[in-house]
């Protein structure tokens, strides 16, 4: 059985990912198609596209980068990927709905820390 990468990301990261797409999707909140090492899309494409959507934004969002990294580790081919709330998964064909999932994600939740308690300590003066 193969580990899940979980993926820890602050809110405004996981925004930026939507900022940059070409076009919403209404099945995830963003999609890419990781070309190789050197190139990310901000569309998910198994065919061609026009040259105006080949914006290659590797090095843009380091989350981006991170989770196109941990996709060339499951498919060196790169590939389309899905980011939703809570996941990313990559698909085989246009047609597959389900897809992979490759990539679990949580979100930082801010912990409430209770104040120090700090010992008041009253000095004496000597007389």
């Amino acid at each position: 059985m193969l580990d899940i990468l979980q993926l820890r990301m602050y809110q405004e990261e996981f925004d930026q990912l939507e900022i940059c797409q070409i076009r919403r999707r209404d099945d995830c909140h963003a999609a890419f198609t990781v070309k190789g090492k050197d190139q990310i899309w901000p569309v998910a494409s198994w065919g061609e596209i026009p040259a105006e959507e080949k914006i290659n934004v590797r090095g843009w969002f380091p989350l981006l980068d991170k989770i196109a990294n941990e996709l060339l580790i499951w498919r060196p081919q790169g590939g389309s990927i899905f980011v939703t709330r809570d996941s990313v998964f990559y698909r085989l064909a246009e047609t597959d709905t389900r897809g992979v999932l490759f990539l679990q994600l949580e979100m930082h939740r801010l912990a409430v820390v209770p104040p120090r308690q700090v010992d008041v300590v009253r000095a004496q003066v000597a007389t």
